[in-house]
């Protein structure tokens, strides 16, 4: 029997933050929770899961920050990480993509299953 891939969800907002949990747990993913950057940046050293779902605004540390920190790292650079922000704007989007993001999202412009099924493409 395989291992569960693990998905690390970085987000502030609960309401969000539940309705991704329960659809990751459906389709039989871990899923660990961060609401700060920093606790964020502790989980994604200690637990090394397969992909982290990251907001950009965050508590504590922010998700450009947290990105810089984790892709400078030998043990965590090749953890795909998928931004999943309200912020929209091209730089926004650029320095996302520059600091290592496999995908940029704008989280009124994708439904909970297109992000299901980006997870999918990387995991």
């Amino acid at each position: 029997m395989s291992k569960k891939k693990k998905v690390l969800l970085i987000e502030d907002e609960g309401s969000l933050v539940n309705i991704l949990r329960e659809r990751l747990l459906e389709e039989d993913y871990d899923v660990s929770v961060a609401i700060q950057g920093e606790e964020g940046l502790q989980k994604t050293m200690v637990e090394q899961p397969d992909l982290v779902l990251l907001d950009l605004i965050l508590p504590r540390l922010d998700g450009f920050v947290y990105l810089q920190k984790v892709k400078s790292d030998p043990k965590t650079k090749k953890i795909p990480v998928i931004i999943l922000s309200n912020l929209g704007q091209d730089e926004d989007v650029y320095k996302g993509k520059k600091l290592g993001a496999v995908e940029y999202l704008v989280k009124a412009n994708h439904p909970i299953n297109s992000i299901i099924k980006l997870i999918k493409k990387y995991i």
